[in-house]
């Protein structure tokens, strides 16, 4: 899932190495947006390189899954999409913490 960085991202968030423990963290969050907004915030949630929007309803949800290499990582990108014109509310659903191994499969 992870997706190359690109330019109009925010720079904190360029693809970073995995862990020393080699621990991926595995989150999906609801996002709530102003209807009129939700293609830019779809849009800026796609930018980020570690996650990306795996679903939407036309009243302003997002499903968002994220894939991090730590919790720090999942809490600031939580703060980024908070801040976003138009977004109402974020929230974490679930959170998994994995560890890669040599069956680790890493698509990029």
């Amino acid at each position: 899932m992870m997706k190359q960085f690109r330019q109009d991202a925010d720079p904190r968030f360029q693809k970073s190495p995995s862990a020393p423990s080699g621990e991926v963290h595995i989150s999906s969050l609801v996002v709530h947006v102003k209807p009129e907004g939700l293609a830019r915030v779809k849009t800026r949630i796609n930018a980020i390189p570690q996650a990306e929007v795996y679903g939407e309803s036309p009243a302003g949800k997002l499903v968002v899954v994220l894939e991090t290499a730590n919790h720090r990582e999942v809490t600031d990108i939580i703060d980024v999409i908070q801040a976003f014109e138009h977004v109402l509310t974020t929230f974490l659903v679930f959170h998994q913490v994995e560890q890669q191994g040599p069956d680790f499969e890493d698509t990029p």
